[in-house]
């Protein structure tokens, strides 16, 4: 196994007669050969600003593109020297026996990264401010979480995790997916997940300002869990937290979906 740690730097520059301005926008494209080629493979990447992008392709390499727009501005001057560069398209990748690590070193500019992987590979994406996550083609375990972007899952095979705060959560298993528990949560957004339609499991799901629908035959149960505590002071307080259960084709693994202020739509395929 061979340990490779790539650093990439991009310079922006720029030139403009004074007092003039436009938009610009840069880009730095890096190829990440495996350790294993054929074997499967994991994804890693946080960014504070700025949207993820992933697409299957049929290479076996890992291919990071990152992208930035910017305005131009008359230079600055120092001593009467003027400022010809910046290096706002600074990363890191690492790859480690197909364990492939994105790091974003500007974490006050926006820089959105568009990575091609091979079909069967793991995720774990995280995105804070100013931007989206979506994944496209790939098949693994996926891990994903938005702060404040939304998050779009299309023709995928493999199991998921996500989680965004403040928008809706997309999701389409057209590559089949795996027989495990799953969890898509939002606080103020819609979940929209298509499954097969042979899809077996166990439906959990809440939402506290909108509605649940879906086009499964699904044999409904609704649970009332009850929280009873009693305080010191001698206050009995009991809360009751209401769940809509289900199983689809006979059950299996538990599928959990839950939002705040959004529906919840449960589609097959």
């Amino acid at each position: 196994m061979r340990n490779r740690t790539i650093q990439i730097v991009g310079f922006l520059f720029f030139f403009l007669s004074l007092g003039s301005l436009f938009a610009q926008t840069e880009s730095e494209s890096i190829s990440i050969p495996l350790s294993n080629p054929g074997k499967d493979g994991k994804l890693k990447i946080g960014l504070l600003y700025g949207s993820i992008m992933v697409e299957a392709h049929q290479g076996q390499d890992v291919v990071v593109e990152t992208k930035s727009s910017t305005k131009t501005k008359p230079p600055k001057t120092k001593d009467g020297m003027r400022r010809i560069g910046d290096t706002s398209l600074e990363f890191s990748v690492e790859e480690y026996d197909n364990k492939v690590t994105v790091r974003s070193k500007k974490q006050n500019k926006r820089v959105d990264f568009i990575i091609k992987v091979p079909e069967n590979f793991s995720l774990d994406l995280r995105a804070t401010n100013n931007g989206n996550i979506k994944v496209e083609g790939v098949r693994g375990e996926m891990e994903i979480s938005n702060l404040n972007g939304a998050i779009t899952l299309t023709n995928i095979g493999g199991s998921v995790i996500a989680d965004a705060l403040n928008k809706d959560i997309v999701v389409s298993f057209t590559k089949g997916y795996e027989k495990s528990p799953m969890a898509f949560t939002s606080l103020n957004g819609d979940l929209d997940v298509t499954f097969p339609s042979n899809l077996a499991a166990n439906i959990k799901a809440k939402t506290d300002q909108g509605e649940i629908y879906t086009d499964y035959e699904m044999e409904m149960t609704r649970n009332l869990s009850k929280d009873e505590k009693k305080s010191s002071s001698g206050v009995y307080k009991v809360t009751v937290d209401k769940w809509v259960t289900g199983t689809i084709n006979g059950g299996g693994p538990e599928l959990l979906f839950k939002t705040m202020n959004g529906d919840i739509m449960i589609r097959s395929n």
